[in-house]
């Protein structure tokens, strides 16, 4: 009798990792078929013991290889594909195998969520306590059907193929947690290096295709190498017009419109945003990305002008509409550019720019909900309060948001001040001032830096 789920993965040297990936899916896969490119520790004798067919291949610098002949040993049903840094998350088992049983479908698409810490309960990642930014969507339960191939060097996958059978996809309700974006870890394998020198090669080899060009760019953002990272993002958006209507354009908009962020260009934001979304949908990378080009354009608007308050007006809409995509549609298959918390603080200035503190404080109180000990968040808090007239509050929150940057400084000297405390005030503005002088500080509060300044001057 044919299989009707097989796990498939890839290894080398992973006997520390590998015994958690195999327990996860203990009584949920009904054979293991495990690829070793090179193992020179236990995790051959690991996979074998646990019941895996084991096939030994070379490492050659290509995922696509090992995936490939990982399904060729596949007997029948479908596919779920893991690596030994995954693991399936507790609950996930039976929806798995009801969506199995159900059938029609030939690409599942499970919710993959990055652990923040290598020690992270699985049901703490998946809750997001401890996880890294957004959960995203990702094709990793297949079925085993005649020409299933995976391509491309690094970041490889089915599309080609699934285009091709013009396939069926389905959103599972399956969880996995991954443990390779934990800090420490990612830094120990070098991921990034290899990545971008496997990239570099995937692009000559595919210079007509705009996918690797954006998955490289991201590595290279990622590497602080912005000047290659952009010209690479440019070349990849004079392909545009000659992709097939089904490859995605996803990552080449939201990464360009990310950069363009980055070097406070919001009219190329608002650009990328629009192309990516008329070509691959809405989505709320997407609108995050036209929200922020919005609210920078309107931060160089003349103050109080009505072209200032229209363009903060369509800022706080798309904000508004990238958050409820996050909380009330997702996850999507890529959130690179949006985070609750991230929105929140947008949504916290921009409430302080438009005279509304109790809104303000609410989405600073809401960022700090998602992330506690957030420093921009509880500064947002503080100012909010001072702007409601509670200085000695403002003074509590902003002492934990005291560090390198200036913001917190400048708050905590404005508390000190309308408290009466004009000579601790002087002192706290100091601090901020050296600060300022080295680091960057929130452009909105320039205005109520200077005004301080000569509140104490006089």
């Amino acid at each position: 009798m044919a299989p009707r789920l097989t796990l498939c993965l890839i290894a080398r040297n992973e006997e520390v990792l590998l015994p958690g990936c195999l327990e996860s899916v203990r009584g949920v896969v009904d054979e293991i078929v495990l690829v070793d490119t090179g193992s020179t520790d236990r995790t051959v004798a690991l996979a074998r013991a646990a019941g895996a067919t084991v096939v030994e291949r070379p490492w050659d610098d290509d995922f696509s290889a090992p995936r490939n002949l990982a399904a060729r040993h596949v007997r029948g049903g479908f596919i779920l594909q893991l690596d030994a840094d995954e693991r399936l998350a507790p609950g996930s088992g039976p929806a798995l195998l009801a969506a199995v049983a159900g059938g029609g479908f030939d690409l599942g698409m499970v919710r993959l969520h990055n652990a923040a810490r290598q020690e992270a309960r699985l049901e703490d990642v998946v809750a997001g306590r401890e996880r890294l930014g957004e959960p995203i969507l990702l094709p990793r339960v297949l079925r085993h059907a005649k020409g299933l191939e995976w391509r491309g060097a690094v970041h490889e996958g089915v599309g080609d193929w699934f285009s091709r059978i013009r396939g069926r996809r389905a959103d599972l309700p399956v969880d996995l947690v991954h443990f390779g974006y934990v800090p420490s870890l990612a830094l120990q394998r070098g991921k990034r290096e290899r990545n971008i020198g496997l990239l570099r090669r995937r692009v000559a080899a595919e210079p007509g295709d705009v996918t690797p060009r954006g998955y490289l760019a991201l590595e290279l953002m990622e590497a602080g190498r912005l000047d290659e990272a952009a010209a690479l993002l440019e070349e990849a958006w004079a392909l545009l017009p000659a992709q097939p209507p089904d490859r995605s354009f996803l990552r080449v908009a939201v990464f360009r419109g990310l950069l363009a962020l980055r070097r406070g260009d919001g009219v190329t934001a608002c650009e990328s945003a629009a192309r990516g979304e008329g070509r691959d949908g809405p989505g709320p990378d997407f609108d995050y990305l036209r929200a922020f080009g919005l609210e920078l354009q309107g931060q160089a608007a003349a103050p109080g002008s009505p072209e200032r308050d229209g363009l903060l007006d369509r800022a706080e809409a798309a904000f508004r509409s990238s958050l409820r995509r996050l909380t009330h549609e997702g996850p999507f298959e890529l959130v690179a550019a949006a985070g609750v918390a991230r929105i929140q603080l947008h949504l916290g200035v921009i409430a302080l720019q438009r005279g509304r503190a109790g809104d303000a404080l609410a989405a600073f109180e809401g960022a700090l909900a998602q992330e506690p000990g957030n420093p921009s968040a509880l500064a947002g808090q503080a100012e909010a309060l001072l702007e409601l007239g509670e200085a000695g509050r403002a003074l509590k929150v902003v002492e934990r948001a005291l560090g390198a940057r200036p913001d917190g400084w400048l708050l905590a000297a404005e508390a000190a001040w309308r408290l009466g405390a004009a000579g601790d005030a002087r002192l706290l503005l100091a601090r901020a001032d050296e600060r300022r002088a080295a680091g960057w500080e929130c452009p909105h509060r320039q205005a109520r830096h200077a005004a301080l300044a000569r509140a104490l001057a006089g």
